[in-house]
Parts: C-alpha cells; sequence; structure tokens
C-alpha cells in the first residue's frame, strides 16, 4: 500500500506530465491495492488536485455528486479496454488539506486492503475525517495551521504549570530556530492529526541542529478532531492564563502566529482529543539531515530549500519514558 510520501510524490508526477499509465482516459496511475472490481488508482483532477479513484461494481443511479467547499465526492465512469469501469471518485478541493487528504487517503486504501467494502471504505473514512468535510466560512484557519498551534499550547500549558514563567522559553513565534528555548535547553514540537501518525516533516537542515553546546528535544503531538474535544485554542489560552502566565506576553506569542483573539470562533471551530505525547532527544542515531551532513557543512550548490520526512518509528532507542519526560519539563521550567 502506498504511504503518505508515495502518494505525494504519484500526484505530483502525474500533475508534472500530464498523464498516468494510460490505462484511464484521465491521469491516473494504479495502486498494489484492489477492491475485487479492479485497482483502486491515483489521478488528478483538470487544475492537477489530487484524487482517488476506487473502482465499485456498477454505476450510481443517479447523480451523487456531494460533498463540500474542501472534498468533492462523486460516482465516474471510465472506458478502458473497451469496457466502461465505475469509481467512487475523491478530489480535493482546497489545496491546503493537502496533507489532512493524504491522510485520508491512505487511510481509506488501508481499509480496501484488509477486505473493507468500497463504499463502507470511503464513506467510513469520510465520516472519521468529518472535519476535513465541515461547510466552513470564507477565513477559516487551515486545519493543520490549528493542529499545530494546539500542541505547542499543549507542551506551553505543561510547562507554564510547573513554573508561569516558563512562558518566556516559548520562542517559535517571536522567530527562533526551536519552538521553545530556555538556557541550552531547546524542544521543536510537531503534531500529527491522526492517533497512529510515525511521519513528521522537518523544515530544513537547522531545524534538527541542537542548540550550540546544549539539548535538542522533538516533541511528537498526536491529536484527532473530535466533537466536544478537551484541546482548543480557547481552553488552553484559559488554562495557561489561570497557571499565572503573563497574558500579555501571551497575547504578544498568539498574535505572531497570526491568532489575535484566541477566543474567535475560527480559531476554535474545531477541538481536538489528546492521543498520545512521545518525547526524542535529538541525539547521535536519530535521522535527521544538519548541515553537518554536507560537505564543508553547506547545501549543495543550486539547492535554495530543504524539506524532509523522518519516521520516528526508527527512533525508539531516543525516547524518552515518562520519568525522564517529567525532567525533561521540569528542568527547562526551573
Amino acid at each position: 500500500m502506498p504511504d503518505t510520501g508515495t502518494l505525494e510524490r504519484e500526484w505530483a508526477e502525474i500533475s508534472a506530465s500530464g498523464r498516468g499509465d494510460g490505462i484511464l482516459e484521465v491521469p491516473s496511475r494504479a495502486t498494489a491495492v484492489t477492491t475485487g472490481y479492479g485497482q483502486a488508482r491515483v489521478a488528478i483532477g483538470p487544475l492537477g488536485e489530487p484524487r482517488l479513484l476506487v473502482p465499485v461494481g456498477r454505476p450510481a443511479g443517479r447523480s451523487t455528486n456531494t460533498g463540500s467547499r474542501n472534498l468533492l465526492l462523486a460516482r465516474t465512469s471510465f472506458r478502458s479496454g473497451g469496457k466502461l469501469e465505475h469509481f467512487i471518485d475523491i478530489t480535493l478541493c482546497n489545496s491546503r488539506l493537502t496533507r489532512v487528504f493524504t491522510e485520508l487517503v491512505e487511510e481509506i486504501l488501508k481499509r480496501l486492503e484488509s477486505g473493507e467494502g468500497p463504499e463502507a471504505a470511503v464513506h467510513g473514512t469520510i465520516q472519521d475525517f468529518r472535519n476535513l468535510l465541515a461547510q466552513t466560512p470564507e477565513g477559516e484557519i487551515p486545519l493543520t495551521t490549528l493542529g499545530g498551534l494546539i500542541g505547542e499550547l499543549v507542551i506551553l500549558e505543561r510547562l507554564t504549570a510547573m513554573r508561569p514563567a516558563a512562558l518566556d522559553g516559548w520562542t517559535g513565534p517571536i522567530g527562533q530556530r526551536h519552538d521553545f528555548r530556555r538556557r541550552n535547553i531547546a524542544i521543536e514540537v510537531k503534531t500529527s492529526l491522526r492517533s497512529d501518525a510515525t511521519r513528521v516533516t522537518i523544515h530544513g537542515p537547522e531545524q534538527l541542529l541542537p542548540p550550540s553546546d546544549g539539548l535538542l528535544h522533538l516533541a511528537h503531538l498526536r491529536i484527532e478532531p473530535v466533537d466536544g474535544g478537551e484541546l482548543s485554542v480557547t481552553e488552553l489560552y484559559r488554562a495557561i492564563i489561570e497557571h499565572g502566565a503573563d497574558a500579555l506576553v501571551l497575547d504578544e506569542r498568539l498574535a505572531e502566529l497570526g491568532c489575535r483573539d484566541p477566543q474567535a470562533e475560527g480559531w476554535n471551530a474545531t477541538s481536538f482529543a489528546l492521543e498520545g505525547i512521545n518525547i526524542y532527544a535529538v541525539s547521535a542515531g536519530f535521522p535527521s539531515i544538519t548541515p553537518a551532513s554536507f560537505p564543508g557543512c553547506i547545501l549543495p550548490a543550486g539547492v535554495v530549500a530543504l524539506t524532509y520526512e523522518i519516521d520516528l518509528a526508527t527512533a525508539h532507542a531516543q525516547l524518552l519514558d515518562k520519568a525522564q519526560t517529567e525532567v525533561l519539563f521540569s528542568e527547562f521550567a526551573a
């Protein structure tokens, strides 16, 4: 089954070339996942939008175009080898949600591979990802942006519960290299919107570079959108203030991230459940690309930016246990 990185590469390659494997009249490529009616296919829409075609046994009895401003769900039929093949057709309409859509497709394929029927796999997954489909007003906050802020606020709430002045260590919003830094301790926060996620995206060779003569840890939070969930911007903001943190400083840091009103509807349209937190020591053996990875500690000529993914499943040796995590937070807040 294709993983997140493979799916994104497939869509990018099909979009760049404008063609797939030539089997269907739309640009698409077959995956190794079958429904019993044929292979599921990654495809692109007329504007290059990421798309998934899930084979079914018969066409829809009537027009079934549904979905929202973010996702189009339809039933389509295409000719292949002289015969008509029928599909559940899922297309992303909001490019800001590409990563969430990729996770949606990955989950659909996983369910198909386990033997679930096409209709159940598609509609069951979409129900689970209902926040992706929700009709939202113009100016909505992308789910990934909101999730990223929630992740940092969860860490901040825990630190300020130990010492309110730890708020000063939230340095990401003021342009520092790491999300949290006090003295020689730095913490970088990565947030995933699925409970079973292990891969995170790293931006640049400096992001996992420890402070000079210091320590860097990576905090990986796994949260999921849930109606009435315990985590929201408003609730975390309130908790941090109740711990005694300086409201003016907190407001300034939030404003730097675009959140000028932590109680605004847009920033609280979705709430989340915390599925888990793992803390890793970014030490020898941790998967990373840093300046030391290149001759002369500089990027190769012509490479102007670097973004890459790491799989934290390979970093078990660097995973802190509960006691070690508490020590880290206590030392940071001290």
